[in-house]
């Protein structure tokens, strides 16, 4: 297993290995040995897990045991019954599975079994312990299965001509979903560092079979799904099959079709042959931590013909090995896919992340046709920035695994060299920023499972030693700063369900002892905050299927009732920025499209949003207004 470096400064940040699967329960009526992840024939192989249409079950293999009849290479088997909590119907829906993956839930961090088949059943259940957590019997001929961060289970169904996504994380029967349209629908997979579903088929208008993939929008509860087209690529020959993730690099990934098997490249959109594992109508195709490729093919398409071959087009009783070469065969098994057990969705987890990059609107109101690239690692997750009153801009990114880095702008226009690590906990998820008129500057830190911590410069340039926790809420995932002319720091913080809530810092830097609920809309996804000279505070709400929501409160610390000023529900990140006087502006992604920017006129309307850049996928924005009316606005392209 590879791990990846990157170098920020001083800095580096690693890239965990390949995770281990937990032991099995008796439960899942396996056999009594435990699985294990690194159990193979080289160091870190992972089991096989494979689909058995005679047995109707799953069964998980250790490939480093060469004959695969009897018990002895079995370290793992499920099918659905009643006692796991499958109803009769849905127990019939299994003839072994079509697809099935084991993926770590991005809500509580246990591992969870995604399995789809053409009788019927799609289903999240417990892994290992394979007890029901959602399941529905579906029509279309199910190909694929895909367990998504928010929970949500992603379905392709080849006859039904579609991709759709389940609201599975709402309730253990819930029928929501967003769909695709796509002929002969095989193949779905998250990428994490695109936030992108990979989903494989033909094009229902154009007749073309393409690999491309799909933004998942809206909210878990209401899932939609919408084509990322500078995603799309035509397939070197017709009729796709897989997709899987290439176990030694995020920016590729394996690609099955009828008439090959293919590594494409996401960044070149080109496909390479991998050798002698290049076949055609391989069904399945994936490959271990040592590189060794596993997959299955058809015995009627085999020369000579296997004995699966009397049964089916589709089934073959071998599982193929290559690189080196070699053959698991278990005499009378039905396999359709046998894939690495791997838990991950690529080599490694990794989200989003690029490069960050400065444009400045001057105070005549005109921005800059050019953008400054001010930090060229491409770690950098998240980004926030402030301004202090004598001109200087402050810029932080959070690189997960390394911490937060600061590097600062002087008044005279120049960026410093290389960024300053100011907090080295690489836990981190968000970062927030805001200067205050006695010229301090604040960090705010999110801190999954803690909360939010404060760390402050002094107007002398000096960080403080450590940071302080100011909010112990755990269930924050968004958190925004603002701060305003009597001194006073306001942080903002997002809590799912429930809404946003406000704390403050008083200017002699006493923080109150609770937050405030300013909004109870709980499906706030991303947040922005300003403060005017004139003592407002300036609150954006991004609400995902309805737009972009403003809230002020005056001087007297009264908050209005939310006002919408944006009505595109797929705008993904939100920043703001306040100047001299009451001048306002905030800054929006519109994915696939650019950076929008709207600026409150002078009779406190909002004009349209002009778009001020057609970078087409921007993961992070910063918006901050210096003291002589210029604004900067800062972008982090997503790069692969």
């Amino acid at each position: 297993m590879k791990t990846s470096t990157r170098l920020l400064a001083a800095a580096v940040l690693v890239v965990g290995s390949m995770a281990v699967a937990p032991a099995r329960s008796s439960a899942a009526g396996a056999a009594d040995d435990q699985p294990s992840a690194t159990r193979a024939g080289t160091a870190d192989d992972q089991l096989i897990l494979a689909g058995d249409a005679a047995s109707r079950q799953l069964i998980a293999f250790d490939p480093a045991v060469t004959d695969w009849n009897g018990t002895g290479a079995i370290r793992w088997t499920w099918k659905p019954t009643t006692g796991l909590g499958f109803s009769t119907a849905e127990v019939n829906g299994f003839n072994g599975g079509s697809d099935f993956k084991v993926r770590t839930s991005g809500r509580d961090g246990a591992q969870r079994l995604v399995v789809a088949d053409g009788a019927g059943i799609a289903t999240v259940a417990t892994y290992p312990e394979g007890r029901r957590v959602w399941a529905k019997l579906l029509t279309g001929n199910l190909h694929s299965a895909e367990l998504l961060p928010d929970d949500n289970i992603a379905l392709a169904a080849s006859d039904g001509g579609w991709v759709r996504v389940y609201a599975s994380s709402q309730g253990a029967d819930a029928s929501a979903y967003g769909e695709y349209k796509l002929a002969a629908a095989h193949a779905t997979l998250w990428d994490p560092s695109t936030s992108r579903l990979w989903v494989i088929g033909q094009d229902p208008v154009t007749a073309e079979h393409i690999l491309t993939a799909l933004a998942v929008v809206g909210t878990p509860a209401a899932p939609r799904l919408r084509e990322d087209t500078t995603k799309r690529v035509v397939l070197p020959t017709p009729w796709g099959h897989d997709v899987t993730p290439y176990s030694y690099d995020t920016g590729k990934l394996w690609v099955t079709t009828n008439g090959g098997a293919y590594l494409y490249d996401k960044a070149t959109k080109e496909f390479s042959s991998p050798g002698a594992a290049n076949r055609v109508f391989v069904k399945a195709m994936s490959n271990q931590p040592s590189g060794q490729i596993v997959e299955t093919m058809a015995d009627s398409l085999k020369n000579p013909k296997g004995p699966c071959a009397a049964i089916n087009g589709w089934c073959t009783d071998t599982v193929d090995l290559f690189g080196p070469d070699g053959k698991r065969t278990r005499k009378n098994a039905q396999f359709y896919k046998a894939r690495v057990l791997n838990p991950y969705y690529g080599a490694v987890d990794q989200s989003r992340r690029g490069t960050v990059w400065d444009r400045t609107r001057a105070a005549d109101g005109t921005w800059s046709s050019t953008v400054t690239q001010i930090d060229g690692n491409a770690g950098v997750a998240r980004v926030a920035a402030t301004a202090s009153p004598d001109g200087v801009v402050h810029v932080f990114t959070l690189l997960p695994g390394s911490g937060i880095w600061y590097r600062q702008r002087a008044a005279d226009g120049t960026w410093a060299a290389s960024a300053v690590r100011i907090d080295a906990n690489g836990d981190l998820v968000d970062v927030a920023a805001a200067a205050l008129p006695n010229g301090t500057v604040h960090v705010l830190g999110l801190l999954p499972k803690s909360g939010i911590w404060h760390r402050e410069r002094s107007a002398a340039g000096v960080w403080a030693a450590s940071a302080t926790k100011i909010d112990a809420n755990v269930s924050i995932t968004d958190v925004a700063a603002a701060a305003l002319p009597n001194g006073t720091l306001n942080v903002f913080g997002v809590v799912p369900g429930s809404g946003v809530w406000h704390r403050d810092r008083s200017a002699a830097g006493v923080w109150a002892g609770s937050a405030t609920q300013v909004d109870t809309n709980g499906a706030v996804s991303d947040l922005a905050a300003a403060g005017l000279a004139d003592g407002t505070l300036q609150l954006f709400c991004m609400v995902p299927t309805s737009g972009l929501w403003h809230k002020e409160r005056n001087a007297a610390k009264t908050w209005a009732g939310a006002t919408k000023i944006d009505t595109n529900g797929e705008t993904s990140v939100v920043a703001a920025a306040g100047w001299p006087g009451t001048a306002l502006q905030v800054t929006m992604v519109a994915p696939g499209s650019g950076v929008y920017s709207r600026v409150r006129a002078a009779d406190r309307t909002w004009p349209a949003a002009q778009r001020i850049d057609a970078e087409p996928d921007v993961l992070e924005l910063y918006a901050v207004g210096r003291p002589d009316g210029v604004i900067h606005v800062g972008k982090v392209p997503e790069l692969s």
